[in-house]
């Protein structure tokens, strides 16, 4: 459904308010290490005035870090109880506001994982219960690239309600029946929307489309082709002899979902509880199976799985790439590999400026 709204900037403090009364809000906040989703107790914590993204995604509030999945306990009869955690992820109705375009793309990469072929009850019931309200970017960040990949700054679904920065105001685009329906259930706050604030943000977002394009990047449909003719390329062992392994590149990606499971006994030995935690493709032990054999022993075979998972194997796992091109692994990277300088290399054969990878 599309159907245009405004609502004076001045009057968001008192929506916001209005949909903490009956829903957990989720916004971000802006604290001294940068921009990050928290939730919120408070209308006067929430910035939607930031610009790119937050430091991390919002992925960890459908699929969390650290997330208890059940306990058990031994009876004295010898059988086992089992108390799933499920019913408790499933209770309460969220709001989380102010994501942006290509962390939206990031939660319907993470839906046809989570809730396709495999349906995962936990992330599911999370998701279901969650109102996302969109927030399009007035301009890009420095390691951007969204635009290359269709993921932003335009974006036509994936959200129940969109916001637009106009100056004084919020142009309001509604994205599904559960959108429309927290508006009309506070619809004095809001006006018809004009003709021309409508062109305003067409115009707004084509400007921020143009600057990220200026990268000179290769578009996505090339870059599968080209990858799959570079997978023995000697670029591979000199970006992973950079690579530190660290995994923060899969930590603050939106859609990066790799995790490992452990039972955990208590010391009685007569209880304990099943976690899942994020892991990454980065680390050694990733590809440990029981008999003590790690598959991807070499630093630089790890990068490279990464890199062709994300534009490559996506593709033929859940049909698109999955990758959405916000940058966070560029601007976290210890090393300075700059995934849209490997893309380049790949497609181009253009080497980074600096003399070696990762140096200034």
């Amino acid at each position: 459904m599309e159907r245009f709204l405004t609502i004076d900037k001045g009057l968001m403090d008192n929506f916001l308010e209005r949909v903490m009364e009956y829903y957990q809000l989720i916004a971000p906040v802006r604290t001294e290490k940068g921009v990050l989703f928290e939730y919120i107790s408070g209308k006067e914590e929430v910035d939607l005035t930031y610009s790119g993204h937050t430091i991390l995604p919002p992925k960890k509030f459908f699929f969390p870090p650290v997330e208890e999945m059940f306990v058990y306990e031994y009876e004295d009869s010898g059988n086992i109880r089992l108390y799933d955690l499920l019913d408790e992820v499933s209770k309460g109705k969220r709001v989380i506001v102010g994501v942006k375009p290509c962390d939206i793309n990031g939660l319907l990469v993470l839906d046809k994982v989570f809730t396709g072929e495999y349906n995962d009850p936990y992330y599911a019931a999370r998701r279901k219960n969650t109102l996302v309200i969109g927030l399009t970017c007035n301009r890009p960040m420095e390691y951007c690239f969204c635009a290359y990949l269709n993921t932003g700054p335009f974006i036509k679904r994936g959200f129940d309600i969109l916001l637009s920065d106009l100056g004084d105001k919020y142009i309001v685009e509604v994205g599904s029946e559960d959108g429309w329906k927290l508006i009309k259930f506070n619809l004095d706050l809001f006006s018809e929307a004009r003709r021309d604030d409508v062109e305003e943000r067409e115009k707004l977002l084509m400007k921020v489309e143009e600057d990220i394009r200026s990268k000179g990047l290769p578009y996505f449909e090339t870059i599968e082709g080209a990858l799959r003719e570079k997978f023995l390329d000697e670029m591979w062992d000199e970006y992973g002899k950079k690579c530190l392994a660290c995994g923060k590149c899969n930590f603050t990606c939106p859609t990066c979902r790799c995790f490992t499971i452990t039972d955990e006994p208590n010391p009685d030995l007569k209880s304990g509880k099943r976690v899942r935690t994020w892991d990454s493709c980065h680390f050694l032990s990733f590809t440990r199976v029981a008999s003590g054999e790690v598959f991807r022993r070499d630093r630089p075979s790890r990068f490279k799985q990464r890199i062709y998972h994300k534009f490559v194997y996506s593709i033929n796992e859940i049909g698109s790439i999955s990758c959405v091109g916000c940058g966070r692994c560029v601007e976290v990277c210890p090393a300075k590999i700059n995934i849209m300088d490997v893309i380049k290399e790949v497609t181009f054969g253009v080497k980074p400026l600096s003399a070696k990878i990762g140096e200034d």
